[in-house]
């Protein structure tokens, strides 16, 4: 299925095997198979093809859309208007796993055939749908520590946060917790990547996994992991009237001073501007010069919330070898819980 073929070896129309719907008591007939479109595509190792049919039946009672989802052909089909060659998502998943991400893949193939592929997102979640629809055996670790390593590394990742008001995040019950059944949470991560290919965006989308307290869980590996998790970032939410004024006692001078001077020289100018402060000069420069102005509790304020952003990046768990065997999406500030959580979990 997933070996090669060249671009004619491919249907011009594709239409679901199915003739009776599997749901229904006495599994009525369906609907006579109506046309989707015309202009589908097929993402191949190859390049493009274009102008392909694709059809849809529906069942008469309980409406069920029954489409081509077979992979006899070597096809996969995301949405019924983007179709990806195994050859290719195979292709996908080993660059993946040796560090090459999917829009580079994509650059390489574009500049390989001389095509414009579709968008990197749409090829990246047409990815993701056929990785959710594999049973893959996951025996991710580290040769040298094995499932349990004996020292590890803890760290925080900032790059990437969740540009949402934590206060916008519901509370949860008075008994709740902070367990997680890891295997339940990341099952409906798999539907929601497998229903992306039937909603046209997330907000329509009923299995969109949104970021709460009650329902996020950390990846851990199935050897390495507890049955039940942890995540009580829900205990970090203050008792005081003022959450601002909570998160900024909890954070040192020195540890914005560290974080400022991990900043692009770009980043540190705008902060100074936004201050007040004058932006000429090297990034040592503007970095002493909002540290003389942070006395001043306006200026502190602003570089806080510019710097700890809108939640807590990642934290992830490594053993001495640099092999990652735990990470958790904060939702919150990073604090000492969150590795705690990790460690129990």
């Amino acid at each position: 299925m997933t070996s090669p073929r060249m671009k004619m070896e491919y249907p011009k129309q594709f239409f679901p095997l199915e003739k009776t719907c599997q749901l229904c008591i006495g599994h009525p007939a369906l609907a006579e198979a109506v046309l989707v479109t015309k202009k589908a595509r097929i993402v191949s190792m190859m390049g493009l093809i274009d102008n392909i049919s694709t059809y849809h039946s529906i069942c008469p009672q309980c409406n069920m859309e029954y489409r081509y989802q077979e992979w006899k052909e070597g096809l996969h089909n995301f949405d019924n208007h983007i179709f990806l060659t195994l050859e290719f998502c195979v292709f996908l998943r080993e660059n993946v796993t040796n560090h090459v991400s999917v829009s580079r893949v994509v650059d390489s193939l574009e500049g390989l055939r001389g095509e414009k592929y579709p968008s990197r997102n749409i090829i990246f979640h047409a990815y993701c749908h056929f990785e959710a629809l594999t049973d893959t055996e996951y025996t991710y670790s580290c040769v040298n520590c094995g499932f349990y390593p004996p020292v590890v590394v803890m760290d925080l990742h900032r790059k990437g946060v969740f540009k949402l008001a934590v206060s916008d995040l519901k509370a949860p019950p008075d008994d709740y917790n902070g367990e997680h059944d890891i295997d339940s949470y990341w099952n409906s991560v798999h539907l929601a990547m497998i229903s992306q290919g039937f909603f046209q965006s997330s907000a329509n989308n009923p299995f969109t996994v949104s970021p709460s307290y009650e329902h996020w869980a950390p990846w851990i590996g199935s050897e390495t992991r507890s049955g039940t998790v942890l995540n009580t970032e829900f205990k970090k939410v203050p008792t005081c009237s003022s959450s601002t004024e909570a998160q900024l006692s909890s954070v040192t001078e020195d540890h914005l001073i560290d974080e400022l001077a991990k900043q692009k020289v770009g980043v540190v100018r705008k902060l100074c501007k936004a201050c007040n402060i004058d932006t000429k000069g090297s990034r040592l420069d503007l970095i002493t010069r909002l540290k003389e102005n942070m006395k001043s509790r306006q200026t502190y304020d602003k570089v806080f919330q510019s710097i700890w952003g809108a939640s807590g990046g990642w934290s992830v768990i490594l053993c001495p070898h640099g092999i990652a065997y735990s990470i958790k999406f904060n939702l919150r500030a990073e604090s000492p819980r969150d590795f705690a959580d990790l460690l129990l979990s």
